[in-house]
């Protein structure tokens, strides 16, 4: 008994804690956290009795309900037309349906609307049961979280309509009414600088006196869709020429210089947004999934990404900089959690998403792919960032110095790239589906 005990301690000893994963083994993790991950969105952010999605869930806590989000709305859209394609969601056509319906008020009745302004756009925030604003939120129309919704409609749309073909279902004709509904041209504040409307406040738009954006952040989505929609009004004007001049050519984009990188930013402030700003892009906007010059631009951010983690004693494995719940320490209060923004020279808790990480997946060819789905896969087994909700798993984010620590929230909207980025490594999905589908 006792040479027995000897022999399998030696065995033990000889086997690595985690042995190196084959090809196999990490696209079948791939599958079960994106099955897992629309599975969230379908189950948890979405509410049922009118199909909008909350902003936010509270991890594990089965009880709860707060504010829809319009982008996340948006992000549901997309996860219900992956969710069609991979069978994971039977219902997904209805249920896309009932949430476009709702917000076209062709559903809901006199219980539920939700006010837009003149040209179409749409309030971030909103009761699910409702469609009413928070008082803090009555005024302000949303650019950018109305483009969120707007490309997420497009793809359902035109998966729903691609599978039907030749004649498309409600889903299909009702996302493709939300799409038209808004004037997408009216987001362009300045069309020869290339400046963007942030809100509009009042129904009337009106715009605010000084503040605007300028290339590159995730505002770009908006002069993506806005030359989309005069090509499909059949007038190209101001928008198409500010997408032709200031965003269409990656190579023509504003880069800003960091150590022996260039990369995607924002001129004059020489900042670089987080990385969900460059991933939006990629994923809902199709002149960029298709554009190589910006895709070789995102393996430069990869690089620049794990480079600044390496440098803070992060674990090799973990990095991502991108936005959502996080945990600091407060001077006064010790430590607590709150929302953040991480990006390269800020991000002072150190915090590491694996779904930026995720969402970079498609960027770097096969190899980079592989690479990707290693760290994932390495920090699933060693239970690092690793979260449950409810049955169903996921990797979220944490301190990379202490990846054994946990936030409370998960944000839908940030969330979605790990979504997005898990199905554009699914061999039936693929970044083609977003190339193809995007508005």
């Amino acid at each position: 008994m006792r040479l027995f005990s000897l022999f399998a301690l030696i065995a033990c000893l000889t086997v690595p804690a985690h042995a190196e994963p084959d090809k196999a083994a990490l696209r079948g993790f791939a599958e079960e956290r994106l099955r897992d991950a629309i599975l969230i969105y379908d189950r948890h952010f979405r509410v049922a009795e009118t199909g909008q999605y909350l902003d936010a869930l509270t991890i594990d806590d089965p009880g709860q309900r707060g504010l829809s989000s319009i982008a996340a709305t948006g992000m549901g859209l997309i996860s219900l037309a992956v969710g069609d394609a991979l069978g994971i969601v039977p219902d997904a056509e209805a249920k896309a349906e009932k949430t476009l319906a709702y917000l076209l008020g062709e559903a809901g009745g006199p219980i539920f609307r939700t006010e837009r302004s003149k040209s179409g756009w749409f309030r971030h925030w909103f009761n699910p049961l409702t469609g009413k604003p928070p008082a803090s939120n009555r005024e302000k129309f949303s650019t950018i979280d109305s483009a969120i919704l707007g490309a997420g409609a497009a793809i359902a749309g035109r998966w729903f309509r691609e599978k039907a073909g030749d004649t498309p279902s409600k889903a299909a004709l009702l996302a493709e009414q939300l799409v038209s509904s808004v004037d997408w041209t009216t987001a362009i504040r300045n069309p020869k600088r290339g400046t963007i409307h942030l809100v509009f406040y009042g129904k009337d738009e009106r715009p605010t006196e000084n503040v605007a954006t300028i290339p590159f952040d995730e505002y770009a989505l908006l002069p993506c869709m806005a030359a989309r929609y005069e090509h499909d009004m059949g007038r190209m004007t101001g928008a198409t020429g500010a997408w032709r001049e200031r965003f269409e050519m990656a190579e023509d984009l504003p880069m800003i210089a960091y150590g022996d990188y260039t990369l995607l930013g924002k001129t004059p402030t020489k900042s670089i947004p987080s990385h969900f700003t460059h991933q939006f892009a990629l994923y809902l906007c199709g002149a960029y999934a298709s554009d190589e010059a910006y895709l070789a631009e995102m393996r430069e951010l990869v690089q620049a990404d794990r480079e600044w983690f390496a440098t803070r004693d992060a674990p090799p494995h973990l990095w991502g900089l991108g936005a959502g719940s996080e945990i600091f320490d407060d001077p006064e209060k010790g430590e607590r959690q709150r929302y953040g923004v991480s990006r390269l020279m800020k991000n002072e808790a150190v915090t590491a998403s694996p779904a930026i990480m995720a969402g970079f997946l498609p960027v770097d060819g096969p190899e980079g792919e592989l690479a990707i789905l290693r760290d994932l896969y390495t920090l699933w087994e060693r239970g690092e960032c690793r979260y449950d909700h409810r049955g169903l798993g996921f990797l979220w984010r944490c301190p990379a110095t202490a990846p054994e620590k946990r936030v409370t929230r998960l944000e839908g909207i940030d969330f979605s790239t790990w979504m997005l980025g898990l199905a554009a490594a699914h061999p039936q999905i693929g970044l083609r589906f977003f190339r193809d589908h995007a508005y």
